[in-house]
């Protein structure tokens, strides 16, 4: 994954996700603290979990699957990177997709 798609999930995650973050870290770091978060939200808020997964817009197949086949402590850190290549994707998404502002030419509008 790349640096940049990297820091704007770190960045995304410290903010919505309230997760303590050191700069360049690695994506097995932010992976491991992801993956310790997601723990604590299912044992102590778990309505709070749902909404992180909901917010990502992670597959709910493919968390339904990690959650069928996988075990302790094993699931976490797959949500965790389903989390974070979410997000990357998201900005990688933005980035392909974003249009430079057209400069209008003799005051004319561009439909």
């Amino acid at each position: 994954m790349e640096d940049r798609y990297l820091k704007e999930a770190g960045a995304w995650l410290k903010e919505n996700a309230g997760i303590r973050l050191k700069k360049g870290i690695s994506f097995e770091e932010l992976e491991q603290r992801l993956a310790a978060k997601l723990e604590m939200l299912v044992e102590k808020d778990f309505q709070q979990f749902v909404l992180l997964l909901y917010q990502v817009d992670v597959s709910e197949e493919k968390v339904k699957q990690i959650l069928a086949t996988q075990n302790y402590p094993d699931v976490y850190r797959n949500v965790a990177r389903l989390i974070i290549e979410r997000q990357a994707e998201k900005s990688r998404s933005r980035e392909i997709y974003r249009q430079p502002p057209e400069s209008l030419n003799n005051d004319e509008e561009k439909w």
